[in-house]
């Protein structure tokens, strides 16, 4: 089940600039592109006269043209030609979704129109007073977006399955403080490590020491969207207050519903410590991405075991205490949303 009255990320803006973006989202086929007037349209990827995908036609000056028999839609989803037919039928039309452009993004709201409100995007960067370099990425991920979050929620896997790169030592991760709180839109949590191995490609990039106290303060905002602030410096600074000297990002982690069992894993990083680097140095996610993709075959391997499996019998450790709450908060949220569905569709109606 998903939350529909969210705001979720459809697609970058890099992708749509320049072409019609097709895309399932909650089960439901999506375009998104740029009409002729620089407006960001969200239509219904399915044509009302055979089907057809709209993806496959082309923006007009104010909405799109069907490729299979030339209908043209508005950006509302009204249909404002039928070629050799001057009449249109009232039916004439496909779904409309409320889209907001807003960082490098364009973001979907998959639920009722009259509820969505812009201010309810997650900002990215929270901060930015020296513009740190940015670059981005997407995965395309056979799991449930909740998987992802779980993933992201329990950061213990970072010594077994990222050992090779990000990950710390198995002493270090058991050692780490955990303080987790429920928020007005989720949960937050920060887990330090103090006087922890510094990561292999922390020794290549930073000039700290062997010992470091990294710092890694997440904030999930539901349904689908996870802020971090990770940082680390030399061992016995973090209780000094010091928070530069070497490691310091700002991720955003947008995860997009596809189906049950799949979805759009987009993540934002913001480095900065990249000054570190030679003048010029492309900004790319070469080596985050391919840590990502070590969590991305685990988590489609653990969705294909999961198949058929009574979840019930999954247990928690202590480990989970972050994801636990953010399992909660999600699913109140749903529930909430359903309790407000169904009185409404109790209410009874008003004969004229």
């Amino acid at each position: 089940m998903f939350l529909r009255n969210a705001w979720y990320v459809a697609a970058t803006k890099a992708e749509v600039a320049d072409k019609l973006v097709a895309r399932t989202i909650m089960n439901e086929p999506v375009v998104v592109f740029f009409n002729g007037r620089g407006e960001v349209c969200a239509l219904e990827d399915r044509c009302c006269h055979r089907g057809a995908p709209l993806s496959l036609g082309c923006a007009t000056e104010t909405g799109i043209q069907c490729g299979y028999h030339g209908m043209m839609f508005e950006r509302d989803g009204s249909c404002s030609h039928i070629p050799g037919q001057t009449k249109i039928p009232r039916n004439a039309k496909v779904k409309s979704y409320p889209v907001q452009q807003k960082g490098d993004y364009v973001w979907i709201w998959m639920g009722d129109p009259q509820a969505a409100d812009a201010a309810g995007i997650a900002d990215y960067p929270p901060d930015d007073p020296v513009a740190w370099p940015r670059a981005n990425d997407m995965l395309h991920l056979r799991a449930s977006y909740v998987m992802v979050l779980e993933n992201l929620m329990d950061l213990s896997h970072l010594s077994y399955l990222h050992k090779s790169s990000i990950g710390s030592s198995e002493s270090d991760s058991a050692n780490a403080s955990m303080d987790v709180s429920r928020t007005e839109r989720g949960v937050k949590f920060l887990r330090v490590m103090r006087n922890a191995d510094a990561p292999a490609n922390w020794r290549k990039r930073y000039p700290t020491g062997q010992k470091v106290d990294r710092w890694s303060d997440f904030e999930y905002l539901a349904p689908s969207v996870i802020q971090q602030f990770s940082g680390g410096v030399n061992a016995g600074d973090y209780d000094k207050g010091v928070r530069e000297g070497a490691h310091l990002v700002r991720t955003l982690h947008a995860i997009t519903p596809e189906t049950e069992k799949s979805c759009f894993y987009f993540f934002n990083k913001a480095d900065g410590y990249a000054r570190f680097e030679a003048p010029g140095t492309p900004r790319t996610w070469a080596s985050t991405s391919d840590v990502f993709k070590e969590d991305a075959h685990m988590l489609e391997q653990q969705q294909l075991r999961l198949e058929n499996f009574d979840a019930s019998r999954l247990i928690d450790i202590n480990t989970d205490v972050a994801r636990v709450q953010m399992i909660r908060a999600l699913k109140e949220r749903i529930q909430k949303e359903q309790a407000s569905k169904e009185e409404r569709l109790s209410e009874p109606t008003i004969q004229q």
